[in-house]
């Protein structure tokens, strides 16, 4: 059951960031679970259950991060990450990944949307296609989410535009992958045990994004 994330949690990470080795998160390992890993865990799976009464055909699955660094992948940097992150996306282990729901918490505050960051080229010829196919389409639905002057995009853009679709779609046509969400949106409400109808209620308000993004991907299908 979801009680609530705690200043604590977002403190720890501080401290991770700080203390980034071995020995000393074995000293707080007992720490990490209780006031981080455990309460993070319990709002990924609430807000999946969420998810799931509101979506039930939608085939929502969880991934939660790892605390743990990719070996292979240090950089120099220590072994832990100093945040954590959880998706929810349409289950199927053999196929490519699609478009994600996600929420990150990170030392510096949380991000959450909805997007596809697989990076191939053959996800952002699909995208374009769909674009080309439903301009007027995607146009509404951008103009239709809450909030939308707080939303940012993320994702690496081409170097050379791929075409010119008016200011609302072009961030979307010239991106190799292209994510969009929000930054530091739940104020309080972060450390409230209400955080996952928050959460479900914005993830919903994406989900005509995430399925104009689900049906792209299907175009690529054959291709990835």
């Amino acid at each position: 059951m979801f009680e609530g994330l705690t200043q604590q949690s977002v403190d720890f990470l501080w401290e991770l960031a700080l203390h980034n080795q071995r020995p000393w998160f074995q000293d707080h390992k007992e720490e990490f679970q209780r006031v981080l890993q455990k309460p993070f865990q319990a709002l990924a799976q609430a807000t999946l259950g969420l998810m799931r009464e509101r979506w039930p055909q939608a085939g929502l699955q969880l991934h939660i991060s790892r605390i743990y660094r990719d070996a292979r992948r240090l950089f120099g940097r220590g072994p832990y990450q100093d945040n954590l992150w959880f998706s929810l996306e349409k289950g199927d282990a053999q196929l490519p990944a699609g478009p994600v729901f996600w929420f990150e918490l990170g030392k510096d505050g949380t991000s959450h949307g909805v997007g596809i960051w697989n990076g191939k080229a053959a996800q952002a010829q699909a995208l374009r296609e769909k674009i080309d196919a439903a301009p007027a389409r995607l146009e509404d639905i951008l103009l239709a989410i809450p909030d939308r002057e707080r939303m940012r995009l993320w994702g690496e853009e081409y170097k050379r535009p791929k075409g010119e679709k008016g200011p609302l779609l072009d961030p979307w046509y010239n991106r190799k992958q292209v994510s969009a969400g929000y930054e530091n949106y739940f104020g309080p409400e972060l450390f409230s045990p209400g955080l996952p109808e928050r959460l479900a209620g914005s993830f919903s308000a994406l989900k005509p994004l995430y399925d104009f993004l689900l049906e792209a991907h299907q175009m690529a299908l054959p291709s990835l």
